[in-house]
């Protein structure tokens, strides 16, 4: 069983799997990472409630425009329309998100630096 295990891990380390200096690029890699969440947020930022609320409208169009209709358009439109208000609600649920799990994830990686990361 060692020996498997001692195969396998210098099979990884052959691959560049595995690095034997693991701290310094797991410290580097924690910051790009934390980089890259950061920018995701401020792009959910953005864009999420805009479109949500072009959601909220086009939710609003198609009921209205379904009333206009017989019963089997008019329920077709409903469906439509409780889709597109589902889908806005759970656009400005993940912005308003967005910025707490960032914080958490950014703190699990940097540690006492997550503060300065966002």
């Amino acid at each position: 069983m060692k020996t498997r295990m001692a195969a396998l891990l210098s099979l990884l380390l052959a691959m560049g799997l595995v690095s034997a200096s693991s701290s310094v690029s797991t410290t580097a890699m924690a910051a790009g990472i934390a980089s890259g969440l950061c920018q995701f947020k401020i792009l959910v930022i953005g864009i999420l409630p805009t479109l949500a609320l072009i959601l909220f409208l086009f939710a609003g169009l198609a009921y209205a425009a379904g009333q206009a209709f017989g019963a089997e358009t008019k329920a077709k439109a409903q469906g439509w329309a409780m889709s597109l208000l589902v889908g806005g609600i759970i656009g400005i649920v993940l912005a308003v998100l967005a910025p707490i799990l960032v914080t958490i994830f950014v703190g699990m990686g940097l540690g006492t630096n997550a503060a300065s990361a966002c």
